[in-house]
């Protein structure tokens, strides 16, 4: 099998429009990672810092008996926020995963755009060619 001129020139525009695509997907995953890295820390350390206040309020639970007073609801207030940070650690990690399945969606957009956008200058080429003739 053998190929035009015109194949040959679009299977190495295929080939080179390769590696700016994989530059492009690479690049909004490693954005999109540090967002989502940032994000996990900044719950992670609230998460620890209820972790404290929890610990403190066992130990002060077992000195006291009040449930109606500000400790008790400064300690219920935590464990609301302890739960939450856990669920919002727990969204990142799936966001995570979830970015590197995007990888192959961006890198398959880029792909396509690229050879698009060639197509799209090839055939304007061929139409201002034929108009000047």
């Amino acid at each position: 099998m053998k190929l035009t001129t015109v194949q040959k020139i679009s299977l190495v525009f295929f080939v080179c429009t390769l590696l700016p695509a994989y530059w492009v997907a690479n690049w909004r995953h490693t954005s999109n990672e540090v967002r989502l890295n940032e994000a996990f820390e900044r719950e992670q350390t609230l998460h620890l810092s209820t972790d404290k206040l929890l610990d403190n309020c066992e130990k002060i639970a077992s000195s006291q008996s009040n449930p109606y007073d500000a400790n008790h609801q400064i300690c219920n207030q935590g464990l609301q926020v302890h739960q939450e940070t856990s669920q919002a650690m727990e969204a990142l990690t799936d966001e995570e995963a979830y970015n590197d399945m995007k990888w192959y969606r961006n890198f398959f957009i880029a792909v396509l755009i690229l050879n698009l956008l060639g197509w799209v200058i090839y055939r304007a080429n061929l139409y201002f060619k034929r108009e000047s003739e």
